[in-house]
């Protein structure tokens, strides 16, 4: 072992580290270069039932989604900086997370 390979006396996490490589070397030398996860890797899985557009691209889900609000709602902060004034009677379109945080609060006009 070379002086900067050393552990000192007292790490023993360090010296266990080092003794363990030594008696596994060839088993480490064969496994190089391959993946190891702590989680299996999830299983992608189609399914052929599932909607498609005429152009045989799947829908996964509108980012917008349009609402009419049943109050007039002022300068409401949805999210980290984004601020919003709604008046009841008017149609919107909004992102799908203010409509869904709207829809839980009750202000959304069904």
């Amino acid at each position: 072992m070379s002086a900067a390979s050393r552990k000192s006396p007292r790490d023993a996490t360090g010296r266990n580290a080092v003794k363990l490589a030594e008696e596994n070397a060839e088993l480490l030398a064969e496994r190089a270069g391959q993946i190891s996860t702590l989680n299996p890797m999830p299983e992608v899985v189609f399914k052929d039932d599932e909607p498609e557009d005429a152009d045989g691209v799947l829908k996964v889900g509108s980012t917008t989604r349009r609402l009419r609000v049943n109050t007039d709602l002022e300068d409401i902060v949805v999210g980290q900086g984004n601020y919003f004034t709604f008046l009841r009677g008017r149609e919107y379109t909004v992102p799908a997370h203010v409509y869904d945080h709207l829809e839980e609060k009750g202000y959304v006009y069904h």
